[in-house]
C-alpha cells in the first residue's frame, strides 16, 4: 500500500512539473516580441538615469553614497541608508526622504569611513541619546547597525580595508552569496522592507549602470531583482499565470532579460512611460492580454504597431 501511495505521489509530481513546463512554454511563445521590448525599456531607462533624461525616484541607497567618491565612504553611507524609509511606505514623501538623506550626510560628515573607524556611532547608543532620532530614525538603531558591521571583522583596524572584504571572506567560508551573508548579519537590525532593501543595496554597490555605483565586484548571477511594492502587479500584467510555475523570482527569470535587476529597471521604465503616454500603455497592455488569452500569434509588424514608443 505504501509503495502504491509513493508511486502515486511521484506521478503527481511529474504531472505538476509537466504542467509548469507547458505554462512556461506558452508564455515564452506568446511574449516572443514583448520581452525584447522590455529589455530595450530597461536599457533606455538606465541610460536615462545616467544622462538625466528621466526623473529618477529618490532611492536613499543610491543618493546618499553619491555624495562621496571614496569606495569605503560609499560603503558606510550605503549601509547607513538602509535605515532611511522609502517613498510610499509609512507615509513618507520624496521631500521627507531627502531631508533624511541630508540629515544622515550631516551625521556621517565628509568622510563616513573615518566616522566609522573612530566609532563615533557608539555615542548614539548611550544615555538619553539612544532614544533621540536622526533623520526620523532612533539613534540606537543606527548604532546597532554599525556595531554589527564593526564586530564581524577579525582583522586589526589597520588591515580592515572595507566591508566588501569582510563579506567576501564570510561568503567564501560559508559557501553562500553576498545576499545570504548580509541576511545573516543584519536580520536583527530592525530594517524595514528587509529583503527589498538588501537587494537594492547589492544593486547599488555591485553594478555600474542605472542606480549602481559599481563599488563592489559581484557576479551578475548573485544579483536579484528588488521585489518592490507594485512589482507583482507588473509581472501579472504580462504573465497572468506566473504564480503557477513557482516563486516570483522564477517568474522574473522566465522573462529572459540580461539580468534579474534589468526587470526592476523595466518596471521603473514602464512607470515612467505611463506618465508620458498613459493611453498608449493602457492600449498596449489590453491588446497584449487579449492576444495572450486567445493564443493569437501576430507578425512582428503587428507588435510594433501596438508597442508604445520609448521616448527617453
Amino acid at each position: 500500500m505504501k509503495k502504491k501511495n509513493f508511486e502515486h505521489a511521484l506521478k503527481l509530481k511529474e504531472l505538476e512539473e509537466i504542467r509548469k513546463h507547458n505554462i512556461a512554454n506558452y508564455f515564452l511563445n506568446q511574449s516572443k516580441y514583448h520581452r525584447p521590448w522590455m529589455q530595450e525599456l530597461a536599457d533606455r531607462y538606465k541610460d536615462g538615469l545616467r544622462t538625466g533624461t528621466v526623473a529618477a525616484p529618490l532611492i536613499p541607497m543610491a543618493v546618499l553614497p553619491s555624495y562621496y567618491t571614496d569606495k569605503r565612504d560609499r560603503e558606510i553611507a550605503a549601509f547607513a541608508s538602509l535605515l532611511i524609509r522609502d517613498e510610499g511606505r509609512y507615509g513618507e514623501t520624496v521631500s521627507h526622504q531627502l531631508d533624511s538623506v541630508l540629515t544622515f550626510r550631516g551625521l556621517l560628515g565628509n568622510h563616513p569611513w573615518e566616522w566609522f573607524l573612530r566609532r563615533d556611532f557608539v555615542c548614539l547608543s548611550m544615555g538619553n541619546e539612544q532614544n533621540k532620532r536622526t533623520g526620523g530614525i532612533e539613534n540606537w538603531k543606527i548604532a546597532k547597525l554599525m556595531d554589527i558591521l564593526w564586530n564581524e571583522h577579525n582583522y586589526p583596524i589597520i588591515q580592515f580595508s572595507g566591508i566588501e572584504d569582510t563579506l567576501r571572506r564570510l561568503s567564501s567560508v560559508q559557501l553562500c552569496s553576498y545576499f545570504d551573508v548580509m541576511t545573516y548579519l543584519l536580520e536583527d537590525c530592525c530594517i524595514g522592507q528587509f529583503f527589498y532593501k538588501l537587494r537594492v543595496l547589492l544593486l547599488v554597490l555591485g553594478t555600474g549602470d542605472g542606480f549602481g555605483l559599481g563599488v563592489w565586484e559581484i557576479p551578475k548571477d548573485q544579483l536579484k531583482c528588488p521585489l518592490a511594492y507594485g512589482l507583482r502587479d507588473f509581472i501579472k500584467t504580462w504573465f497572468p499565470d506566473y504564480n503557477r510555475i513557482g516563486s516570483i523570482d522564477d517568474a522574473i527569470r522566465q522573462f529572459g532579460l540580461r539580468g534579474e535587476c534589468d526587470f526592476f529597471y523595466a518596471w521603473l521604465g514602464y512607470k515612467e512611460l505611463q506618465k508620458r503616454n498613459p493611453k498608449g500603455c493602457s492600449a498596449y497592455a489590453t491588446t497584449y492580454l487579449r492576444w495572450y488569452d486567445n493564443g493569437e500569434r501576430k507578425k512582428p509588424c503587428k507588435w510594433r504597431a501596438i508597442q508604445p514608443e520609448i521616448d527617453f
